[in-house]
Formats: C-alpha cells, sequence, structure tokens
C-alpha cells in the first residue's frame, strides 16, 4: 500500500506539472510511407538540424568534393546490391526537401561517422542483453547506451512501404541517432529482434572510466573505407531480418562480399530475439573476428548465463553487473533500466552519453507489445511507449527531448518510478484487449505521446 501511494504522489506531482511546461511533444508524425514520401516528411522537421550537421561536414572537407562524390556513387552502388536503393530515394527526398545538394548529402550520411568520408573520429558505446534463466518470468532485455561526439539526438518508429521488387516490405522498426541523418545506433523490429553496433572492447581500453583490455589490439590494416558503416548494416538488418540467424548471416554475407567498413576499426554487435537467444559477432571489414551464441558474462569467479555485456565498465561507484548478479533469476526491466545498471556511473560519460534505450521484447505480440524504454540524453528520464504505436511525436523526432533533458537535466529515481508504475498499470489493461484481437494503436499513439508530454514536464 505504501508503494502505491508513493507511486500516485508522485504521478500527481508529475502530472500537475504538465499543463504548465513550456515545451510540449505537440503534434505526432506517422514515418509510414514510400521511402521518398518518409523522406520529405523527416526533411521538413528536421530541416535546420540537417543543414547545420551537413554544413559543418563540409567545412572541414574543403577541397575534397570529388571523393566525397566518389564516396556517394559507391554508396548507391552498394545499396542497389543489397536491395536497398529506397535508402537512396529517402535521401533525395530530404536533399530537395532541405535544399542541398543530394549527392554530397548521400556522403554526408553514409561516412559521417568515423573519419569513413573523411573526418568524424567516434568514441565507444556499451550494450547489453539479459534473458532467462537471468531474469524474472523469462524477460528478453536488450539495452544500448551510445556514447559520440554531441549530436542532436532522434527516436522513432518507421516502416517503409512501396519497395519495387522486393519479395517482402521492409520491417517496422524503432531507430535512433542523430536527426541529421537516417542510419540507426540501436534498433527493435516489428517481429522482435533488437540489435546495436558498438566499438569493440579493443579499442575502448583507453577510457579512463573502463577497466583495461588485457587482449590484443587487432586494427584494422589496412584501413577500410569502401562500404557500409555500422549505422547501415543495423538498418538493414532491423528492416530485413526476422532473428539472430538471419542477423548472423546477413553480417557473413556483408563481410564475404566487402560490404563492410569501419574505417581503421572493427565493429562489434550485439542481438536478441523474440526467442531469448543472444548473438555476439564482431568482424575487421575483411572477417569475422568473433562470433558467440549465448554468451554468459564472467563476473569474478563464477559465469552467469542469460546475461552479457559488449564491454566491462567500472569506476569508484562499482559495476552495473552487480546488480544483476545479486538479483539473479529475478531481473526486472525496471532494475536493468535503472541507474544500477544502464544507467550506473560508469555506463555513461556526461560530455558523450547522447543517447539509450532499455527494451523489452514481448515474445508473443513483439509487433504490438514489445515496449522501449528511449532515453535521450542517455542520463535523462526514460519514456516508455510500444511498438504497436505507428504515430512518434514530433519532439522526439526533431530532437526536442534531448535538447530540454541535456540543458535542463534533472534525474530522480522517485520520479521514475512514478512513470515505471505508469507504464505497468498501462501495459496490463492493453494485454486484455490484444488477446481479444482489438486494435489499440490509437491508445498506443495517445499513450506514447502522454509519456513523451510527461518526461519533458519532469525536466522544468
Amino acid at each position: 500500500m505504501k508503494r502505491i501511494m508513493v507511486s500516485v504522489f508522485a504521478l500527481l506531482l508529475l502530472f500537475g506539472s504538465a499543463s504548465f511546461a513550456a515545451v510540449t511533444a505537440g503534434d505526432a508524425l506517422v514515418l509510414e510511407g514510400t521511402a521518398s514520401e518518409v523522406g520529405k516528411m523527416w526533411g521538413e522537421v528536421n530541416r535546420d538540424s540537417i543543414v547545420k550537421a551537413y554544413n559543418a561536414f563540409l567545412s572541414r572537407a574543403e577541397g575534397k568534393e570529388e571523393q566525397l562524390r566518389s564516396f556517394a556513387k559507391l554508396s548507391i552502388e552498394l545499396s542497389g546490391k543489397i536491395n536497398c536503393s529506397y535508402w537512396i530515394d529517402e535521401l533525395n527526398a530530404i536533399a530537395d526537401t532541405v535544399g542541398i545538394d543530394k549527392e554530397l548529402y548521400i556522403a554526408f550520411t553514409f561516412g559521417r561517422y568515423r573519419d569513413l568520408a573523411l573526418l568524424y573520429k567516434g568514441v565507444g558505446c556499451t550494450s547489453f542483453a539479459i534473458t532467462a534463466p537471468a531474469t524474472k518470468n523469462g524477460q528478453i532485455i536488450f539495452h544500448k547506451t551510445r556514447e559520440t561526439a554531441p549530436d542532436l539526438q532522434s527516436g522513432y518508429l518507421k516502416r517503409i512501404v512501396g519497395v519495387e521488387g522486393a519479395d517482402r516490405q521492409p520491417y517496422k522498426f524503432f531507430g535512433e541517432m542523430g536527426t541529421a541523418d537516417t542510419g540507426v545506433s540501436f534498433f527493435v523490429n516489428e517481429k522482435g529482434l533488437a540489435g546495436a553496433a558498438d566499438v569493440p572492447v579493443q579499442w575502448q581500453n583507453r577510457e579512463c572510466y573502463v577497466g583495461p583490455y588485457k587482449g590484443d589490439l587487432p586494427l584494422v590494416d589496412p584501413p577500410k573505407y569502401d562500404g557500409f558503416m555500422n549505422h547501415y548494416v543495423p538498418r538493414y538488418i532491423a528492416e530485413h531480418c526476422k532473428d539472430v540467424d538471419e542477423a548472423r548471416e546477413t553480417l557473413h554475407s556483408f563481410v564475404e562480399k566487402g560490404y563492410i567498413a569501419s574505417g581503421k576499426w572493427g565493429t562489434n554487435y550485439l542481438f536478441v530475439d523474440a526467442k531469448g537467444k543472444i548473438l555476439q559477432i564482431a568482424d575487421d571489414c575483411y572477417k569475422i573476428v568473433e562470433e558467440q551464441i549465448d554468451p554468459a558474462l564472467k563476473h569474478g569467479e563464477k559465469s552467469y548465463k542469460g546475461i552479457y555485456f559488449t564491454v566491462h565498465r567500472e569506476n569508484d561507484y562499482g559495476t552495473p553487473e552487480d546488480a544483476l548478479v545479486a538479483n539473479y533469476g529475478n531481473i526486472s526491466l525496471e532494475l536493468a533500466n535503472s541507474p544500477k545498471v544502464s544507467k550506473h556511473p560508469a555506463m555513461w560519460n556526461l560530455a558523450r552519453a547522447q543517447s539509450s534505450a532499455t527494451i523489452l521484447i514481448d515474445p508473443e505480440h513483439p509487433e504490438i507489445l514489445t515496449t522501449v524504454f528511449v532515453t535521450l540524453p542517455a542520463y535523462g528520464y526514460s519514456i516508455p511507449f510500444l511498438m504497436g504505436a505507428d504515430a512518434t511525436p514530433r519532439s522526439l523526432v526533431d530532437g526536442t527531448v534531448y535538447s530540454v533533458q541535456k540543458e535542463g537535466f534533472r534525474y530522480s529515481e522517485f520520479y521514475e518510478a512514478g512513470v515505471n508504475d505508469e507504464w505497468r498499470f498501462f501495459i496490463h489493461g492493453i494485454r486484455d484487449k490484444v488477446a481479444k484481437g482489438e486494435d489499440v494503436t490509437q491508445a498506443l499513439n495517445e499513450h506514447f505521446l502522454k509519456m513523451v508530454n510527461l518526461i519533458i514536464s519532469m525536466n522544468k
């Protein structure tokens, strides 16, 4: 009873302040349609941030326009080879809407990270997966914290339709990345496959808050710049793979065909699907260098099946694994998404933790009941929404949520517990309606908008 009264009090405080928020979620966007239609919407919403990022890119690439155009032509060619020419249609529509050079924008969006097309030097990320037997009631949990140079962040639901010549249309997915391009850092799709791309642990040992890596440092030699960077490989998998097995086949195929690039670094991927199967797989652009199915966490002298982190992070506050080990067999989404784990002080660096998401995959109805707790930036409040929604609040798409939480950062476990209770109450009622075959899309859209407005108000 005490917990219920506390939660109700918290929510009364939060909802009471929501009406006074200077910034609200506003309208919502249904990013569903042909690639050109979706690109036009994206360009209209994110025009200013696209122009800003694009101009900054070009200013640092002065005198190398020919090289950029050559890279753009390569990206167009490779997109066609994997039956994703619709990516180019989307980018062309964005460029036309914003009023920038289409070829140079393609070079920008495919090559802006890790010096791939000339400049950007990135930093590290961390992903983890938790499944049975580690979790409560067999929950399937995936998380990614994205660390990179500051960049306006966007989270959204997207479905591209009307792709000509395709045996099957791309899957609907939730993706997260900067507002200026259309790749994804992490995702979950309608089939319940979640995944992310990280810099391998071998290249993160220089971080002061990461434990030293004791293995070799196999830098990519020679560096490889021709191919897809690790924000388009996850997008392909989000749109075209239904499970871990298909993700694995895709990565092997891309590496064998020479479609993978990352400059001088390799890439480590982590995936989990609606069956609770975990895949860790890494490449050095030229070959797959590591691959594990259902790897186990090694903590102390013991091994814990059902828990896997791509990077072991530790500082004066301990490690995020401590709380998981202490609750082994009873780990819940709420614990995984708390300051004890995903928001543990060792998991993020204030200047670079741009975004994160903790995802609870529903094995029976992943297309509707999978829940995404998206957090922009990674140390802010999490916004829970369900995959069955089809409209993303504009303020999440255009970076407003990211800016509000970054500039007016406040955090209280007390308040976030209230948000968790609100989500738990909502999804409990929705499950019954889904079981009866009712259409719950509108209810999910309304709840999504409500949660975004609530989180914005909590930072005021």
